[in-house]
This record gives structure tokens, C-alpha cells and sequence, in this order.
């Protein structure tokens, strides 16, 4: 199996805290770096140079950072766990103005959920869209209605054991189409069938992986955040991006499921005030594809480059986004790994919008 060596890993993860600072806390940003290694090491990225370890998991890069595997996990669900929390709250009818957990401190701590006010039922509105845009089912229903080509797919348990022994790896599993072979991976035990039974600090083999069922056209998280902002309000933008780190974040978590998802069908289920349609939906998961060709062109930044402050001008593409869909005035940079200028991208998700609003399509 291909695992990146511990000094690879450790030269990646002090290059980046050398170069970058991310709008959270040292631990929040500890989390987001160690995902962000995990990528380097597929796509041969940061310090492997071109070098690619594509069954490297974030359970090696925790442990070759010398740190603790359930530590690390506890994390990352505690910081689902408050917006989850944060969500039940609303729903109960408490009166919150800002993103914060029950002691006062901003979700992903990030601050600036401590200046802005928001309204909280459209918090839970962007919630519900976001966890449900990466739907597989809901995203073939918007292929149909808009006539579009979408792929996707969505994380399943699997044993790395049976993984390399069918000749499979992390890269192929989440690039190619599997749709077709997913009843074969169930029957071979590469899929394992009851995620809730199996314990993680035991089975040091288990690992959530990513397995598209089909390829085609993605969504872009940033086009998602912002068109939210658009079409409804920045608070709807700002339930949008948490929804982002919910699926960031429970890659590595203390549970093998889509808690984005799990989210959004609990608010439709409790929240009474949602007046989010299907067909909503569909219009949105459409507005934030990215169109055939485009994708480079369009930003799509991970929770990192959200939260990255871009030293130059001490702004995060998070804080940009908000001050374009609120109309206040931003400083002219790039954003997310595409390296997309901001003011580029707001005006196509502008005319995108405005577009959708006008036409319907």
C-alpha cells in the first residue's frame, strides 16, 4: 500500500503552519491541516513534490504526528456536535442572534460569528440546502429536471484490507464510476454493511471512504455559499458553509455516517418554519454546479481555504463572501485552490443568479 512516510508528512504539516494562518483557533486549524496533508498525499501536493500516496488515510497522518486517534476524532465531532446542538436550539424556539455553541464561543471558532448577526431560522434553512447538495438521489432528480450531467457519490465504511486485495485504492474508489459494482464491493466485504457496529479503535483497518457512484459535473462550495446569500440571505449563505464543515469534518469523526445530511433530514422532519420545497432544491443544487469545462475556473474552497486569511489584505474568502452578499466593500484577491479572483467569480455567480431568476434555468 502506498502510505506516505512520517517525515513527509511532518514537512508538510510544518510548511504549512510556516506559510498559512487560518481565521480559527490553533486546534480548529491543527484538524483542517491534518485533512489537508491527506489530499497533498493523494494528489503528490505540498512537501511530496509530485510523489503520490493514495492509501494514505488521516488515521496514518494522526498517528504520524504523534498525536491521539480518538482525541483527534472527539475533535472534530464535538465541533459537529455544537451545530447539530445549535440547531436543536432554534428548533426549540430560543431567540439566537449569532453562531455560537451554549458557552458563548463562535461554531468552528471562527470570530467573526461573533460580530455578525444572523437570523437563525435561515441559518437552519442554508443548513437543510447544504446538507442535502451533495445528496446523490437529490442530485440525479436535478439532473432530470435541469437537464444536466452531475456525478456523485457519497462515503461508505470499508475494510482496507479487502480494498487492496480487489486491486482497488482511495484514488480509484473516489474518481471512477462504481455505480454498478457497488451490490459486488457489499458481497466481497469491502463495503461493511452496519457502520453503527463496528469500532473504529479496534479495527484499525475501517476507514470512511469516499466511492462515487458516477462521474460528471461537481458542485462548488463557494458558488454554494455565495448564491444562498443571493437568493435568499447572508444568513442562508452562512447555514450553507456550515453545512460545508459538517462534511468536512465528519470524514473523521466518531461516527461512520453523512451528518450533513442526517441534519438536514431532521430539520425538514422538526423545523416547521422551513418553506424549503424539493423543488427549491433542485433549482439550487443546479445554480452551484459547475458548468462542463468551467472547473478550474470556478472557486470551490475547501473549510481551509475558507478560513485561510490572505496575509496581503487580512481577509478569509468566508469574510469576502459575506461582505459581496451583504454589499459591503472587499479587497480585490484570489481564493481557493483554483486561484480564482473573488471579484471574477461574484460577478458569474451574480449573472448565474440573475440569470436562474429571470429564465427559471
Amino acid at each position: 500500500m502506498k502510505i506516505a512516510p512520517r517525515d513527509l508528512i511532518w514537512r508538510d504539516f510544518k510548511e504549512m503552519h510556516k506559510k498559512e494562518d487560518l481565521l480559527t483557533d490553533p486546534v480548529v486549524e491543527d484538524l483542517l491541516f491534518m485533512q489537508t496533508i491527506e489530499g497533498h498525499a493523494h494528489n503528490g501536493d505540498g512537501a511530496f513534490k509530485g510523489r503520490k500516496f493514495v492509501d494514505t488515510t488521516l488515521s496514518d497522518i494522526v498517528e504520524a504526528l504523534g498525536r491521539d486517534v480518538f482525541v483527534v476524532r472527539s475533535g472534530r465531532q464535538m465541533l459537529i456536535d455544537e451545530i447539530y446542538q445549535y440547531t436543536e436550539r432554534v428548533m426549540s424556539g430560543e431567540n439566537l442572534t449569532h453562531l455560537v455553541n451554549k458557552k458563548g464561543e463562535p461554531l468552528m471558532r471562527c470570530p467573526l460569528f461573533l460580530e455578525w448577526e444572523i437570523n437563525a431560522h435561515d441559518v437552519l434553512r442554508g443548513l437543510y440546502l447544504g446538507g442535502l447538495m451533495d445528496d446523490f438521489e437529490m442530485r440525479k432528480k436535478a439532473n432530470d429536471r435541469f437537464h444536466i450531467n452531475m456525478g456523485g457519490g457519497k462515503p461508505y465504511l470499508i475494510d482496507v484490507n479487502v480494498m487492496g486485495q480487489m486491486g482497488l485504492n482511495g484514488e480509484i474508489l473516489a474518481h471512477e464510476d462504481h455505480e454498478d459494482k457497488l451490490g459486488e464491493y457489499v458481497e466481497k466485504g469491502l463495503i461493511m454493511p452496519d457502520p453503527e457496529k463496528v469500532d473504529f479503535l479496534n479495527h484499525t483497518n475501517v476507514r470512511f471512504q469516499y466511492i462515487r457512484h458516477r462521474r460528471g459535473l461537481g458542485v462548488s462550495d463557494d458558488s454554494a455559499v455565495v448564491a444562498g446569500g443571493l437568493l435568499y440571505n447572508a444568513s442562508v449563505g452562512l447555514g450553507v458553509y456550515l453545512a460545508d464543515a459538517i462534511d468536512t469534518i465528519d470524514k473523521f469523526s466518531l461516527k461512520f455516517s453523512e451528518q450533513d445530511g442526517e441534519l438536514a433530514f431532521n430539520i425538514k422532519k422538526n423545523f416547521s418554519p422551513l418553506n424549503i420545497t424539493d423543488e427549491d432544491v433542485f433549482s439550487f443544487i443546479y445554480l452551484v454546479s459547475i458548468p462542463s469545462g468551467a472547473e478550474h475556473k470556478i472557486p470551490d474552497s475547501s473549510q481551509r481555504y475558507f478560513l485561510r486569511i490572505d496575509k496581503d489584505n487580512d481577509m478569509t474568502a468566508l469574510n469576502s463572501h459575506y461582505r459581496f452578499i451583504t454589499g459591503k466593500p472587499y479587497p480585490r484577491f484570489r481564493i481557493s485552490y483554483e486561484n480564482v479572483l473573488n471579484e471574477t467569480f461574484y460577478k458569474y455567480i451574480r449573472e448565474r443568479v440573475k440569470t436562474f431568476k429571470k429564465n427559471g434555468a
